[in-house]
């Protein structure tokens, strides 16, 4: 049991990490301790774990079913720390399947909440929205902000954490001269960024695999959103390669600091990424990019029938019109017409992914996510009513 005044902070995947990390270091500024559920930035920036993160990533229904007990048990553990008396406020931190319910607990307990990214309900279940009234809630796009706004949310815009990383790379060179310095060479690596929740990772991984099978792109980095992941990986790799895995791939995991990714990502010839915050990071590094992903049945069934959105890259819903690819393969792809039909599309779409258009949707994307306020400054509105 916790003897101290703490922010409870919940984040159940790397993207959430990624914003999480700025709000653990302001609630420790604050004079306060943070306690919650983070993964390796949070925990760096100064969180005291209550679980264990890598239970939590996992992606769509089908997935989540199996493991639903085991979820709920951490959940337990969650709501048993907001309901402590010693608990001031929560920020809840994307992750809609645990937060919605910690945020509901919060307002009956009359706690001040932060959301950080709240649920995309301009995609699909617009119900949430009006759940979040009387929620503090944290943007991170314009368009989100009018959203919500319309459902009389209280919401602010977030500056975004790479946004500023991202900006040396090319944005301080003329064009011309940085399609001469980011010219793809013999060293760029391909990069695969198959995801975060490992069920899905691994569904697209294998997916990715069939695909530059047949390309002409060498040397492939498979990069690992946590380092649990690796292992996975590379049994991935062998696998699909019955043992033999050709020279030139390797897998290693995403770098921490956000300029150390930025750098690699400005670096790379081209990725091919899934649905999420890194297609977005990718696309402010001015790396070409193509986006696909193979959810399992039962997700792809119900998106089917209540997504509400032409696109699902970030990129492209930024930017409101299709600058980048993006593909949603049935799960058994992989397993028929290998040479054809998406696959032949992907790779054709990977081959006409250019530097200087990358550029020029890096600064455009750049224009979108300007101005915005920093976790402490959201921190501070929150906090300001309980010290009321």
């Amino acid at each position: 049991m916790i003897k101290t005044p703490f922010v409870l902070l919940c984040a159940g995947e790397d993207s959430g990490d990624v914003l999480g990390e700025g709000f653990v270091s302001a609630v420790l500024q604050s004079g306060l301790k943070a306690c919650g559920a983070g993964g390796s930035r949070m925990l760096r920036a100064g969180l005291e774990p209550l679980i264990d993160f890598e239970e939590l990533p996992v992606s769509g229904f089908g997935d989540v079913l199996p493991r639903y007990f085991r979820l709920r048990k951490l959940y337990n553990v969650m709501s048993a720390a907001l309901r402590s008396p010693e608990c001031v406020a929560f920020v809840a931190i994307d992750y809609p399947g645990f937060n919605m319910g910690l945020t509901i607990l919060a307002k009956k307990l009359n706690k001040p909440v932060l959301y950080v990214a709240p649920p995309q309900v301009w995609a699909w279940k617009h119900s949430r929205a009006k759940k979040l009234q009387g929620v503090k809630l944290a943007v991170l796009f314009e368009f989100e902000k009018e959203v919500y706004e319309k459902y009389g949310c209280n919401v602010g815009l977030l500056r975004h954490p790479f946004a500023e990383s991202s900006s040396e790379q090319p944005r301080t060179l003329g064009l011309q001269q940085s399609l001469e310095q980011s010219r793809p060479s013999a060293e760029n690596a391909f990069l695969l960024l198959p995801g975060s929740r490992q069920s899905q990772a691994l569904r697209n991984l294998n997916f990715y695999l069939n695909i530059v099978k047949f390309g002409k792109k060498n040397p492939i980095k498979i990069l690992a959103a946590r380092a649990s992941l690796v292992t996975p990986f590379e049994k991935c790799l062998k696998l699909f390669f019955d043992g033999a895995v050709p020279e030139g791939f390797s897998v290693q995991v995403v770098p921490t600091n956000a300029k150390d990714r930025a750098q690699l990502f400005a670096s790379a010839c081209g990725a091919l990424a899934a649905p999420g915050t890194a297609t977005l990071e990718l696309s402010l590094s001015a790396c070409p990019l193509v986006v696909a992903t193979v959810p399992d049945r039962l997700t792809y069934a119900m998106g089917k029938m209540f997504v509400r959105t032409d696109s699902f890259a970030m990129p492209n819903i930024l930017l409101q019109q299709k600058v980048i690819s993006e593909f949603i393969a049935p799960s058994g792809a992989c397993k028929t017409n290998v040479r054809g039909g998406i696959f032949e599309q992907i790779l054709s779409a990977l081959e006409n992914c250019k530097k200087d258009s990358a550029i020029k949707i890096a600064e455009s994307l750049r224009q979108k996510l300007q101005g915005g306020k920093l976790p402490l400054e959201f921190l501070g509105q929150v906090l300001q009513r309980e010290a009321h």
